[in-house]
């Protein structure tokens, strides 16, 4: 009897399991002899959790094999349910399988008591070991929590890299200092504990530093970590500083000799998240401090003060204050006040700063501008859908990354920006629009100019390449559009971008000259002009 070929699925969850894929690969090994089973590929996933398929290549790679349809075996053989994966929600486990199975590649538990077919009993079993699967991770997990929380009652440390000035010290079982852990070492034995305690001198000098400058200078944050990059003094691990890293030493109770615990939580691969205070194992004076507790307390109510650690209610008020003063909110007032923020910030706490002023109870001039920059832009979204629906299979969008916008392609591979110019009041020269600088690639440029409402378009030019560093302000005689063609509607689009040239050196905006822009007499009088000045500084030297 001619054997089938299968591929073979193999997990192990930690490092420590050394042997577990040779007892893996052995059963399943005797399952294909007993079965006319031929292994032509093998799937391995080391050290992986099978609480999900995040970071499990293996499994990943088998599934995209599968539905490739280009594998040559039609079955997989795992050793038991467990390794397939310890998913949270059985319906998971289940989905994956019967991927392959709508592929056309089964699935075989070879160590287990049942057969994978449709037999009734068989699929109430299959089911439940996928729910004990899971549950034995729910399990383990209660039991190492409960050990992790004893070892930090006691003021041992639960796990992590001991951190910058700190470093971990290894105690027997009859708590005998053992020496110091090295950075990305482990503990080996089950009876030994490791405590926390202080570094090398310069480092705990550096950490009494970022100390005094937080509390005493009221430096900030990311000033503190400049400077300390810029007197060459390296961070964790090597690295230069950074805002978090000096933030962790500032609000870690472990620089004053404090053991803190269950702070957060991410149990079973979940995401993180804060625990409430009350949930929190705090143990003080479990190991020699680098910073006194005085200090340290300091540091916290510094922070708490600091703005960016306000509710949005606080700096609402400082805005309310500012704006009872001044009768008027800018962020040049803002700036003047202490307990303020800058643009971003309050972007991140409000959505936009003008969310933040009609929360404050100001109107500002500036939410006018806004509406016009949304219906502006409404405009031009408007204009290039119209020209796709106009030339259909002749003119496209196309989608640029970054911070460059989206542009029309033309059928032959030619690409043009639409740009769209705002209205704006010039008593002396009637009306004008403006222009916004850019950075995009050069490209021909359909130019749009609105009407005064911002609602539609006034009239259009088709331009050659426009390189605009600076804000440009356009009047109705500006010199660019006598380089352009001006289009009456949008039907002679595709003949106006044709007579443009696309591959010459004209470059609007660029401040190219042409090669003979200066007259002879002046270049003449120009080099005259400088060979008498070079020859009276020699005469002078001499």
């Amino acid at each position: 009897m001619e054997n089938t070929l299968a591929a073979q699925y193999l997990r192990v969850s930690t490092e420590r399991q050394e042997y577990s894929l040779d007892c893996q690969r052995a059963g399943i090994e005797a399952y294909a002899r007993q079965y006319n089973f031929t292994v032509c590929r093998t799937y391995v996933d080391e050290a992986k959790s099978g609480l999900d398929i995040r970071n499990r290549h293996g499994l990943s790679q088998l599934l995209h094999d599968v539905l490739g349809g280009s594998c040559p075996y039609t079955t997989i053989l795992v050793y038991d349910v467990s390794r397939w994966g310890r998913f949270q929600d059985p319906d998971e486990a289940a989905h994956y399988e019967f991927v392959c199975k709508a592929a056309g590649v089964r699935v075989h538990y070879c160590a287990e008591h049942f057969g994978n077919d449709a037999y009734l009993p068989n699929v109430i079993l299959k089911a439940l070991k996928r729910v004990m699967a899971g549950e034995y991770s729910r399990e383990l997990s209660d039991k190492v929590f409960a050990g992790l929380t004893r070892l930090a009652r006691d003021g041992y440390r639960a796990g992590g890299c001991a951190g910058y000035g700190l470093r971990r010290m290894l105690l027997s079982a009859d708590k005998t200092p053992k020496g110091q852990i090295p950075h990305g070492e482990q503990k080996r034995l089950v009876n030994e504990r490791v405590k926390l305690t202080p570094g090398p001198a310069d480092e705990i000098h550096w950490v009494g530093e970022i100390y005094r400058m937080y509390v005493h200078e009221h430096m900030r944050l990311q000033h503190i970590s400049n400077r300390l990059n810029q007197l060459g003094i390296l961070g964790l691990n090597g690295r230069n500083w950074t805002r978090n890293a000096v933030k962790g030493i500032l609000t870690n109770p472990k620089y004053s000799g404090t053991v803190r615990y269950n702070a957060t939580t991410s149990r079973l691969r979940s995401a993180q998240k804060k625990n409430p205070e009350k949930e929190w194992i705090v143990v003080p004076g479990a190991f020699e401090a680098i910073v006194d507790q005085a200090t340290f307390e300091r540091a916290q109510e510094e922070y708490r003060n600091r703005p960016y650690n306000q509710s949005n209610d606080q700096l609402l008020d400082v805005l309310r204050s500012i704006l009872k003063t001044n009768g008027r909110l800018t962020m040049t007032l803002i700036r003047s006040q202490p307990n303020t923020l800058d643009r971003d910030s309050y972007k991140r706490h409000f959505g936009s700063l003008m969310r933040a002023y009609e929360l404050a109870g100001y109107q500002s001039p500036d939410e006018s501008w806004l509406i016009h920059k949304k219906q502006i832009r409404k405009v031009r979204g408007d204009l290039m859908e119209s020209l796709v629906k106009l030339f259909p299979g002749e003119v496209s969008i196309q989608m640029r990354g970054g911070f460059r916008r989206n542009c029309l392609r033309l059928k032959d591979g030619t690409r043009v920006t639409v740009r769209t110019c705002r209205r704006v009041k010039r008593m002396y020269k009637g009306p004008s629009w403006i222009l916004p600088a850019t950075r995009d690639k050069l490209l021909i440029t359909l130019l749009v100019c609105v009407n005064a409402e911002n609602t539609a378009s006034e009239f259009m030019y088709v331009l050659p390449r426009i390189a605009n560093r600076r804000q440009v302000t356009l009047c109705a005689d500006h010199s660019w559009f006598k380089c352009g063609i001006r289009i009456e509607d949008l039907s002679s689009f595709w003949k106006a971008v044709r007579e443009i040239p696309r591959h010459g050196k004209q470059v609007l905006g660029s401040g190219r000259k042409p090669a003979n822009w200066m007259s002879e007499d002046a270049r003449a009088g120009i080099t005259t002009g400088l060979r008498g000045r070079w020859a009276a500084k020699k005469r002078s030297t001499e």
